[in-house]
């Protein structure tokens, strides 16, 4: 069911709470690579990953507010997304990263990541951009973002990803 959502432009504001919902809305991505990597390996690799992903956000946010979608609903933030637009190559040819995306919990399977997706592909058609590229996981904390990008036309690139402890 869609949700009456809001979106606008990132405001400096609301890097706390963008950075709270991110670090909610990512909880479960974290805890199936714990599954996947082990204990040992993950302690390695994420050691503090709510310190590294909170930094994340708040240099991706600020670093580019004019290209940062905010959701709101009833007057709370409830999501946002962040397009990185690309330079324009020697074939005239201009990228765009979907940077990043995270929807509040409690705001998830409302439409909202639809809305914000949505907005995010027409700022990079408005900026003359010929594709978007977007990452994620295969695992199943990002089980709901695959879903999201392939219901959008999104075309999955097979890519691996392995970690070794030393």
């Amino acid at each position: 069911m869609l949700v009456p959502v809001t979106l606008r432009t990132f405001r400096a504001s609301d890097l706390d709470a963008l950075t709270a919902l991110a670090l909610q809305a990512w909880e479960p991505v974290f805890d199936a690579w714990r599954a996947v990597l082990g204990e040992e390996l993950y302690a390695l690799a994420y050691p503090d990953w709510h310190r590294s992903q909170a930094a994340t956000v708040r240099t991706t946010c600020g670093g580019h507010p004019d290209t940062t979608l905010v959701a709101e609903s009833d007057g709370r933030v409830v999501g946002f997304a962040v397009v990185v637009l690309g330079e324009v190559d020697n074939q005239g040819t201009r990228p765009a990263d979907l940077e990043l995306i995270a929807v509040d919990p409690t705001a998830q399977g409302r439409g909202t990541g639809q809305r914000l997706l949505e907005a995010a592909l027409d700022l990079m058609r408005r900026e003359g951009c010929a594709f978007a590229n977007v990452w994620t996981g295969g695992d199943d904390g990002h089980a709901s973002a695959r879903s999201l990008y392939e219901r959008n036309g999104f075309t999955r690139l097979p890519v691996v990803h392995y970690y070794r402890a030393l």
